[in-house]
C-alpha cells in the first residue's frame, strides 16, 4: 500500500516571531561579551481536530540556538541548553507571568484559530501531477527504471498518492517518498518514486487523492504511451522530409514556368 500524508491534521494557527537585534556589551555568563548578538523569540500553535487538542510552545533563541522554551503540555519553561538553565528557573519564578503562559493556549492559540479557520478550510488548491523517469533509467539492460510522480502546489497538505502497474496496486515496499515541502505560497509539493522492473506494454499509474479533487485523479505512464508519442514524432518528421524534397522541385517548376514564352492572339499581333 502506498504511503498516506496526512500531516494537514497538524495546522500551524498562529505564529508569532519576535526578532531584536541586540548592540549592547552585556556580561552574558563569563568573559568578554561579544558586540552584538542575535535573540529570537517564536510562539508556535499546534493543532489536531480544530480546537480539541491545541499545544503552545514558545522557544526562545540565542544567535539561531533555542536555549529555553516552554511548553504547555509542562506547562512551565524548561531549558534547551546550559546557557537557558537561569533563564527558565527566573522564568518559572514569576507566578503571574507563568500563569499568563498557560493562559495564551485559549487567548492567542484558539482565538486565532477562530480566525484564521475559516479561510484555512476553504481553501483549496488542485495539485500538478506528471510523472517522469529518472534520467538513468534505460540505462542498463535489466530495465530497473525509476519512475517519479511529481505532485505540485496544493493546498492543504493532506493527500494521498498511490502508485499502480496494469491497474494493480503497487507493493509498498517499492515505494518511497520526499519530505512534504512547503513552497512559502501557501502550497505544498512532494515526490512519491517507484523502483521497478520494466517490462513491455505495462502501463503504470500515479493515483492522487486530495479535498480539492471530487474524485482521485490518475496519471499514466508506460512505454506504449511513449511509442505513441514517439510515432507522432515520426510522422513530423517525415512531414517536413517531404516537404524538403518538395520544396526544389517546386522552385524548378515556377523557374520553367517564367522562361516559356507567352504566345499572343493573331488580332494582338496586328495591332
Amino acid at each position: 500500500m502506498a504511503p498516506t500524508l496526512n500531516v494537514g491534521v497538524l495546522v500551524v494557527a498562529g505564529m508569532m516571531g519576535l526578532v531584536v537585534l541586540f548592540f549592547l556589551p552585556e556580561v552574558e555568563s563569563a568573559g568578554k561579551p561579544r558586540e552584538q548578538f542575535l535573540f529570537q523569540e517564536k510562539a508556535e500553535c499546534h493543532h489536531r481536530n480544530g480546537t480539541e487538542r491545541v499545544r503552545l510552545l514558545e522557544r526562545h533563541f540565542y544567535d539561531r540556538q533555542e536555549i529555553v522554551r516552554f511548553d504547555s503540555d509542562r506547562g512551565e519553561f524548561e531549558a534547551v541548553t546550559t546557557l537557558g538553565e537561569d533563564q527558565a528557573r527566573y522564568f518559572n519564578s514569576q507566578k503571574d507571568f507563568l500563569e499568563d503562559r498557560r493562559r495564551a493556549v485559549d487567548y492567542f492559540c484558539r482565538h486565532n484559530y477562530g480566525i484564521y479557520e475559516p479561510f484555512l478550510r476553504a481553501r483549496k488548491v488542485q495539485p500538478k501531477v506528471k510523472i517522469t523517469p529518472s534520467e538513468d533509467s534505460f540505462s542498463s539492460s535489466s530495465r530497473h527504471t525509476l519512475l517519479i510522480c511529481d505532485v505540485a502546489g496544493f493546498w492543504p497538505s493532506a493527500i494521498k498518492i498511490t502508485w499502480f502497474r496494469n491497474g494493480e496496486e503497487e507493493d509498498e515496499a517499492k515505494v518511497f517518498h520526499t519530505d512534504l515541502t512547503r513552497n512559502g505560497d501557501w502550497t505544498f509539493q512532494i515526490q512519491v518514486m517507484l523502483e521497478t522492473q520494466l517490462e513491455h506494454g505495462d502501463v503504470y499509474t500515479c493515483q492522487v487523492e486530495h479535498a480539492s479533487f471530487p474524485e482521485p485523479v490518475t496519471i499514466q505512464w508506460g512505454e506504449k504511451t511513449d511509442s505513441s508519442r514517439s510515432k507522432m514524432w515520426t510522422g513530423v518528421a517525415g512531414f517536413v522530409l517531404g516537404l524538403v524534397f518538395l520544396a526544389p522541385g517546386l522552385c524548378h517548376y515556377v523557374k520553367t514556368k517564367k522562361g516559356q514564352a507567352v504566345r499572343q492572339p493573331p488580332d494582338a499581333l496586328m495591332n
